[in-house]
């Protein structure tokens, strides 16, 4: 009975192992997948296009997306919430579109906790006119968790806050 319980408990820990690890090259492959991705995102959000930036996240009620001390939760409240942030003109007939531009902050950092998910880390800032005609710059920073689906790499989780120094 002890040697059954223990052989269990020794395939039980093996193959526990070798779930738990990450093939070599699957975060290379993961990265050079996302990145584009990514680099799709910058320029839909430069062009203050609401739907093609958001396209890259999952489109489900449990998507979580915080923003400094606000959580918005699902694809469609992300949408709405986005469209409002860039004062889109299908959301906001009788205001200009804002002149918020993004640039990014150094290289994104890429983990694998697990196959098939990917925490991409990465900073930016963004320069806007305020209303008074002044220049602001604000740097921020942003962890985003993508999930390998059929669909292709898709945002699950993001977390994004302003950067004060």
């Amino acid at each position: 009975m002890v040697k059954t319980y223990l052989a269990c408990l020794l395939l039980l820990v093996t193959s526990l192992t070798a779930l738990a690890q990450v093939p070599s090259g699957g975060l290379a492959a993961a990265r050079a997948e996302i990145l584009p991705l990514l680099e799709a995102m910058h320029a839909a959000a430069n062009a203050h296009d609401a739907e093609k930036h958001v396209s890259f996240y999952a489109r489900e009620p449990s998507l979580l997306f915080v923003d400094n001390d606000e959580a918005i939760v699902g694809y469609d409240a992300l949408l709405a919430k986005q469209r409002q942030w860039w004062q889109d003109e299908t959301f906001r007939k009788s205001v200009l579109v804002t002149d918020v531009t993004y640039k990014l902050a150094g290289e994104p950092d890429f983990r694998m906790p697990a196959p098939g998910l990917v925490m991409v880390t990465y900073f930016l800032t963004s320069d806007r006119t305020t209303p008074e005609g002044k220049l602001r710059e604000t740097r921020f920073g942003i962890s985003a968790l993508w999930q390998k689906r059929p669909e292709g790499w898709r945002i699950i989780y993001a977390h994004e806050s302003t950067v004060n120094k």
